[in-house]
């Protein structure tokens, strides 16, 4: 099977989206003609993920983000990302990333982060296209104390930590979620009447607009919230009969000191 028919698959199953203009979703490295036997899925791709690749024999590697963010100017393999470059087309190993296309996409990153927050009903947070696809979602669970609450979501989404932004005392029930870096969306979550929003990457500020509306934050990272949809690819991608594995690992791995 060529990767062009596995992207054409994702879209039939998945329904990704036509990604932003400043996002650089799609082939980064590779051909959309390549034969492909045997795929790997990461968030992000590093040496050691790209190591694995190379061990197992992939012959395609899908991120979410993508590896090429801004245009390039030259390719110099005495760098990290020159060298991750020279050893893809050493190997014809394609890269393909599926970022705000999987973020918007009708069973991408919010489906699979409303699954893990046991959300059943929701509403896209942020519309951005004319079927009202977009960014996050909002729906509501049982009244709930807001530390409980921020406990369930850092085991439910096996976060080594979250950071919770409350008064205290609070008991919430109209959750707001967005996966990845949501903090841009605080004020959707507050006109829609939510009571907690779920994200990651949030900033001082932004946390203290959420206050001063009386919106809990719970910043459980940009890494856990959208991690767990790579799972759900997974599983669509074996349907293929091709060979699937998954690197899971947070590249940018905080340490608490």
């Amino acid at each position: 099977m060529n990767l062009e028919s596995i992207i054409n698959i994702l879209n039939d199953e998945v329904k990704l989206k036509e990604h932003e203009s400043w996002d650089n979703s799609g082939l980064q490295v590779g051909s959309d003609k390549a034969c492909i036997n045997k795929i790997m899925l990461t968030m992000d791709l590093g040496r050691e993920a790209l190591d694995l690749a190379l061990r197992e024999k992939v012959d395609l590697i899908i991120t979410h983000h993508p590896f090429f963010f801004s245009p390039i100017k030259r390719i110099d393999t005495d760098t990290y990302d020159g060298q991750i470059i020279k050893m893809l087309i050493k190997e014809n190993i394609n890269l393909y990333s599926i970022h705000t296309s999987y973020d918007m996409a009708d069973k991408g990153v919010t489906s699979s982060l409303a699954e893990k927050l046991n959300i059943v009903n929701y509403q896209i947070l942020h519309p951005v296209n004319e079927d009202k696809s977009g960014y996050g979602g909002i729906g509501d669970i049982p009244p709930i104390d807001i530390i409980e609450y921020a406990q369930f979501v850092k085991k439910a989404l096996e976060a080594d930590y979250v950071r919770l932004y409350s008064k205290g005392g609070e008991t919430v029930k109209r959750v707001a979620f967005c996966g990845g870096s949501g903090g841009e969306f605080i004020e959707d979550a507050i006109k829609q009447g939510a009571d907690v929003y779920i994200t990651g990457d949030i900033k001082y500020h932004q946390a203290q607009d959420g206050l001063k509306n009386d919106l809990c934050i719970i910043d459980a990272g940009h890494y856990d919230t959208e991690a767990h949809s790579m799972d759900f690819l997974k599983e669509v991608l074996k349907k293929t009969g091709l060979k699937v594995i998954s690197f899971k690992k947070n590249k940018a791995q905080e340490i608490i000191i």
